[in-house]
């Protein structure tokens, strides 16, 4: 019966060297699986929460469990101090993943926390080790009774001591295995969080990380050229073909630009239709490596046309830091795209122009509008290369009328439902003249959407609330304005101050409340010394649809 005693005791100490090896693997677990939650770096929310709940349970569960295996008091009290400081920096870091622009967006919130983490989780592994040492203490002096006792036993009890030191060599042997498979999985865990999943390039994470190590690099003869990548063209071919045939179409530029990158650099999908490379080169190789990546990223076939707009960057010596480094070449890379618009310039102007030869009232109309939507989105905080494009889907945004009758669009009184079944095509159309010309395609749901309502009874989709697209919301009210301050057949204009108040009544129901806020805070729209607004004439329908 004492042989029995010590080779269980033997056991438990195998057993409990296996659970705290398990513990130490679940707190390595547990300090990636937060990170892993970032969807702009191919991760998911969904399992990384399943992974820390399941990390801090066995953490949680192994700390109790040793609580009644006579593990000193001061250790345990320690592990699950440690452990209550690394449960709310998991979280934060969960939440930071899952906020608007995800750990890239945090910037310098994420190494702080990342810090914390690491520091709380140092002072629980020193604790499990700790425990592991006891642990191993107590199996060696378990197996080293155990060899005493046998030695003084008949050989029945030798051979029972056999069958029980097989059964200890096959649960290390479990263990090792398990640690080296758990490290296994670690690693290709760790992998998979630098890995875009789509094309299997290194993600907006891994850029990260090598920014860093980048911009920390000594300096020498070779700086590092950050070039940010833009899809022109993209949108309209995966609205075209298909998210299939789209990703299919990432995944083989991605390829491509992995090939261009070749030995001196390396390339990354940021998301969506961002792409990046970063390479240590020289100014010479860099103009060529450029070169080959712009080609690389082009492609076309019947009716469609993909390019870039890029964005390049010299690390150290004109960003020294990842955050500059990233803002420049982003910068850079929407001032490549402005300047590569001069054809929807061209095009935008030939639609203007038939617009003009229907009706030129039309023109002026959309010419104002234009002026205050880009105005509205300014105020509204939009980022330029947004108003930009809000500017110029309010030039557009009535270029399907040029499709509607003249008898109609100049009927000097109300439509009737035949009429209005004819006007309330116009978006439809202008959305497929525009989708025609790769430089204005971006304009296209714009346009479509610029006669819903918030309250869901606008046309052509029904849209309502934040469904319907920003720029279509502020194009919205400002089509409205200008329709009520214009000469129309069927009536006279009203004044600034009465359209005001009229956008102002239907806001949350017609209108966007916000966007009419920053549309009745216009200075343009105000003037003269005793504060009075100015009068306006010209213009479309009015506030009804």
């Amino acid at each position: 019966m004492g042989v029995w005693l010590l080779v269980g005791r033997a056991s438990a100490s195998r057993e409990a060297q296996l659970q705290v090896a398990s513990m130490k693997l679940a707190l390595s677990s547990l300090q990636s699986a937060p990170f892993n939650a970032d969807p702009g770096a191919g991760g998911s929310a969904r399992t990384a929460r399943a992974v820390i709940q399941a990390d801090e349970a066995v953490l949680s569960r192994g700390l109790t469990t040793r609580s009644q295996a006579g593990v000193p008091v001061e250790l345990l009290t320690a592990g699950r101090a440690s452990m209550s400081a690394i449960e709310p920096v998991v979280e934060v870091i969960y939440r930071t993943a899952l906020g608007k622009g995800g750990l890239a967006g945090a910037g310098a919130q994420v190494a702080p926390l990342q810090g914390r983490l690491v520091t709380s989780s140092a002072a629980l592994t020193s604790v499990l080790d700790r425990i592991g040492l006891q642990d191993a203490a107590r199996a060696a002096h378990a197996r080293k009774e155990t060899k005493l006792g046998a030695a003084a036993v008949m050989l029945l009890l030798l051979l029972a001591f056999a069958f029980f030191y097989v059964r200890s060599v096959a649960a290390r042997e479990t263990v090792e295995g398990l640690v080296e498979e758990k490290q296994a999985l670690l690693g290709e865990s760790r992998a998979e969080a630098r890995t875009d999943a789509l094309t299997d390039l290194a993600n907006r994470r891994a850029l990260g990380s090598d920014l860093a190590r980048a911009t920390a690099a000594p300096g020498g003869p070779q700086e590092f050229l950050l070039v940010m990548f833009d899809l022109d063209g993209f949108k309209q071919y995966n609205d075209t073909f298909g998210h299939a045939a789209g990703d299919a179409l990432l995944r083989r530029l991605g390829g491509r630009l992995s090939d261009a990158a070749g030995q001196v650099g390396a390339a990354y999908r940021m998301g969506g239709d961002e792409f990046c490379l970063l390479a240590r080169c020289s100014p010479d190789i860099a103009e060529r490596l450029l070169d080959d990546a712009i080609g690389a990223l082009q492609a076309g076939g019947d009716g469609w046309e993909i390019s870039c707009s890029h964005g390049a960057v010299w690390i150290p010596s004109e960003a020294a830091t990842e955050t500059q480094a990233l803002a420049l070449a982003d910068e850079r890379m929407y001032a490549n795209k402005a300047s590569r618009s001069s054809a929807s310039r061209q095009v935008t102007d030939a639609l203007l122009q038939v617009i003009t030869e229907q009706n030129a009232r039309l023109d002026e109309h959309v010419e104002r509008v234009s002026e205050l939507a880009g105005a509205v989105a300014q105020a509204l905080g939009e980022p330029e290369h947004e108003v930009w494009r809000v500017r110029l889907a309010g030039r557009l945004h009535d270029v399907g009328k040029t499709a509607i009758p003249a008898a109609i669009l100049d009927k000097p009184g109300p439509l009737d439902e035949r009429e209005w079944e004819f006007m309330h095509r116009h978006p439809l159309i202008g959305e497929r003249i525009v989708m025609a010309a790769p430089a204005l395609a971006s304009t296209a749901e714009l346009i479509r959407s610029s006669h819903e309502r918030i309250d869901g009874k606008g046309y052509p989709d029904g849209l309502a609330g934040q469904d319907i697209p920003m720029g279509s919301r502020i194009i919205a009210v400002c089509d409205a304005f200008d329709a009520m301050t214009s000469e129309r057949p069927y009536r006279g204009p009203v004044d600034v101050a009465g359209a005001l108040a009229e956008l102002r009544s239907h806001a949350g129901t017609q209108f966007d409340a916000d966007v009419v806020e920053a549309f009745c805070g216009l200075s343009s729209l105000h003037g003269g010394a005793d504060g009075e607004p100015h009068a306006r004439t010209a213009g479309v329908r009015s506030l009804s649809p």
